[in-house]
């Protein structure tokens, strides 16, 4: 009998510790793809040198961020036409790379989330996609895209994600 009692003991402590009486955490679900952006525009002359990035929704500072995005070419092409009732555009900058590297928008994904009150509010995250190259050519290069997408008017995040192209190469 007196062994029954530290197993029973035991057992009981067990199962208190199982997380019994705390709520059940649910996975988040899943994000939502919204159709895929469309590329506008994309150079690496150096129209903008700073790492950038930015969702434009009027036309006055899509016409400025262009007019600097385009500013290296001899012949810059003209703005394109957004309709901003329905659309936005998103401009991303790597910064100083080598001419191999790239940037692009690679998604753009809904989530809700929890914000500062506790409610669950629609997110959109911008999937930026980095390409980093063997790094071959020592000159610079300043990667930039600008892309049209679907309007949205909430709150955004940047998810940013390396891509190697090469990797060192192994000795024979």
């Amino acid at each position: 009998m007196k062994k029954r009692i530290p197993s029973l003991l035991f057992t009981a402590l067990v199962a208190a510790s199982c997380g019994r009486g705390r709520p059940v955490q649910s996975a988040p679900p899943p994000p939502t793809p919204m159709p895929p952006p469309v590329q506008l525009y994309y150079d690496n002359g150096g129209g903008i040198r700073d790492s950038t990035r930015v969702v434009i929704r009027d036309a006055a500072t899509l016409g400025e961020y262009w007019r600097q995005a385009t500013s290296t070419q001899v012949a810059p092409p003209p703005v394109p036409a957004v309709d901003f009732n329905r659309e936005m555009a998103i401009l991303v900058a790597a910064g100083r790379l080598t001419p191999d590297d790239q940037i692009h928008v690679d998604s753009l994904l809904l989530r809700p989330e929890l914000n500062s009150d506790g409610r669950r509010v629609e997110t959109l995250t911008i999937v930026v996609r980095m390409i980093e190259a063997c790094r071959k050519f020592r000159a610079e290069a300043f990667p930039v895209e600008i892309v049209r997408a679907r309007k949205f008017e909430g709150p955004i995040k940047w998810d940013e994600r390396k891509d190697p192209v090469c990797r060192d190469e192994q000795p024979d």
